[in-house]
């Protein structure tokens, strides 16, 4: 049982300044999607909040105009790659967890 994942990101919400559109910060999701011979059987995620400053830079992207991959490669770059990887580490433990929890160590009931 071969078990590999998936990691997807996702913007979940953005705070901008309404005198101009300037993002200053946004709610990042990293989503990982296990999967046992191509068939999904765990999905973990985990938020967190990207700060973005006050600068802003030359040339702006008008508001109207800003993608979420753009929101994405912000994030990411305001989080940095260790704490990226560390948010995967942690998914991975999530979705272990998941699909391969650790039995009870105890137990009620009857016998019969």
């Amino acid at each position: 049982m071969a078990i590999s994942t998936t990691f997807t990101w996702s913007i979940r919400n953005c705070t901008r300044d309404t005198s101009d559109g300037f993002i200053t910060d946004a709610i990042a999701v990293q989503t990982g999607v296990a999967k046992s011979d191509g068939v999904g059987i765990a999905t973990y995620a985990m938020e967190r909040t990207a700060g973005f400053g006050t600068v802003r830079p030359d040339p702006m992207i008008a508001y109207a105009d800003v993608t979420e991959a753009n929101v994405i490669s912000w994030s990411q770059t305001s989080i940095g790659s260790t704490d990226v990887a560390l948010m995967q580490e942690n998914i991975n433990v999530g979705l272990a967890n998941l699909y391969n929890p650790t039995p009870p160590a105890q137990s009620s009931g009857v016998p019969w």
